[in-house]
């Protein structure tokens, strides 16, 4: 979504038990101590994460990472040990040659101006997956890797890229079954006044469809002001959009074309999507202002996980923090055996906690 965060991360911190996660570069510790507080426990090590993806049948999740100045990257996190390590890139080749490339360009990113903002995975047969990276850094594109769950540790290829219809800025994508993809763009990056606009709650944000041989096609659901997080439901008939600065879940029939917004006391952004059709929604309870003003090594701001039930358009609060030099304001969360990961700005880790010791949904 945005920025803040302390320095670079680079490398991997090793697991303990029969498996190690540790890569030859080792990423600097955390600036503060890394010992549960607040009510949260963490795995230090990411910076600037956003997102998350579950690799399936597995343990692992896949973190996403901004580049604040210093190179992004996306991280593996090990769910048994609670450590991370660099997936990508690591300091070994993980580029495949144009000729095996798919997508519509085969040129590998700028690995040192590459910033991934949302991810999502398609599951794949045998371990091994594609994932697809939100790319507004060197290029504005959806980076996809191939990611090989089948080794003692998940291994992460960038295989080929999509890029973004002119004037749009992905910052979402979700991966359909029929192999297309769809795309959320937070605002026009030709627009000098879009964080303006946004601040007065104006549309910015758009919504697409992409298919192999196609292209993109706009999704015509309507005016959206800084389309950020974006989810599917389980048969694909329904989407799920974070109108960030509009502070709404806007929801969409794609079988009707009709529409309907869930209003929020907070400017949602990610949005993963519970077994049980329901949302997790990571969000600031602040206002585009402030958010936009963070620019500095460290920028709290309240913030909130919410579960939002879609069908009774009920929201429940799960976390509310203030805000501190450890967790600045949450990005994401995602659950994964009876945990809650929490992705954040602020120093270079993740947040997670048990389920069982959150509000159930109302």
């Amino acid at each position: 979504m945005k920025r803040v965060s302390n320095a670079k991360a680079k490398g991997g911190i090793a697991g303990t038990g029969a498996v190690s996660i540790a890569h030859a570069e080792t990423m600097p510790p955390a600036k503060y101590s890394c010992a549960p507080s607040n009510g949260l426990s963490y795995i230090c090590g990411p910076t600037a994460s956003e997102d998350l993806a579950h690799i399936p049948g597995t343990r692992w999740l896949v973190s996403s990472g901004l580049n604040i100045g210093s190179p992004a990257h996306l991280y593996i996190i090990d769910g048994r040990t609670k450590r991370a390590a660099i997936l990508f890139p690591i300091g070994m080749p993980q580029m495949r040659p144009a000729a095996g490339g798919i997508g519509e360009r085969a040129e590998p990113p700028d690995l040192a101006t590459m910033s991934i903002d949302g991810i999502n995975l398609r599951a794949g047969p045998d371990g091994q997956h594609t994932l697809y990276a939100a790319n507004h850094g060197d290029r504005f594109a959806i980076e996809i890797f191939k990611i090989d769950a089948r080794g003692p540790v998940p291994t992460a290829s960038w295989v080929g890229c999509v890029p973004a219809p002119p004037g749009t800025r992905p910052n979402a994508v979700v991966p359909m079954a029929d192999g297309g993809l769809l795309v959320g763009s937070f605002y026009d990056p030709r627009d000098k006044e879009a964080w303006v606009k946004m601040g007065r709650g104006e549309d910015t944000g758009s919504l697409w469809e992409w298919h192999s041989g196609r292209g993109f096609s706009p999704v015509d659901a309507g005016g959206i002001s800084g389309a950020n997080g974006l989810e599917i439901s389980a048969d694909e008939a329904t989407i799920y959009v974070s109108a960030w600065s509009g502070r709404a879940i806007v929801i969409f029939d794609r079988r009707t074309g009709v529409r309907h917004d869930i209003r929020l006391e907070f400017l949602p952004d990610n949005i993963k999507r519970a077994p049980d059709g329901s949302l997790f929604v990571a969000g600031q309870r602040s206002n585009v202002a402030k958010i936009a003003a963070c620019d500095g090594p460290e920028c709290p701001q309240p913030w909130i996980i919410a579960r939002i039930d879609p069908v009774r358009a009920t929201v429940t609060a799960l976390v509310t923090r203030s805000g501190n030099e450890l967790i600045n304001y949450s990005c994401g969360a995602l659950e994964m055996e009876g945990t809650l990961y929490i992705t954040a700005r602020g120093d270079r880790r993740l947040a997670y906690l048990p389920m069982a010791s959150l509000p159930s949904l109302r």
